[in-house]
């Protein structure tokens, strides 16, 4: 799963999607409860259109999530 640590400010992913997908961008702690199937806050949603592009303010790791099982680009900024 990607990941970027960001040490604070802004940072932006840019997804390139070959179908609609759900897209996340979650801490740990979201990830975590995500993964134990509770309700997480995320970043993003439901898009059907391409490119997605998220943009947080946060320390700490960001996790992007792609919900569809098909393969697709990001990049992350700083």
């Amino acid at each position: 799963m990607p990941y970027c640590d960001n040490p604070g400010g802004a940072l932006t992913v840019t997804v390139q999607l070959q179908h609609s997908s759900n897209v996340y961008l979650v801490d740990e702690t979201n990830l975590r409860r995500r993964n134990n199937g509770q309700q997480f806050e995320y970043h993003g949603g439901h898009y059907d259109r391409t490119p997605v592009t998220i943009t947080i303010s946060g320390s700490g790791r960001w996790y992007l999530i792609v919900d569809n099982g098909e393969q697709y680009k990001y990049q992350w900024s700083k």
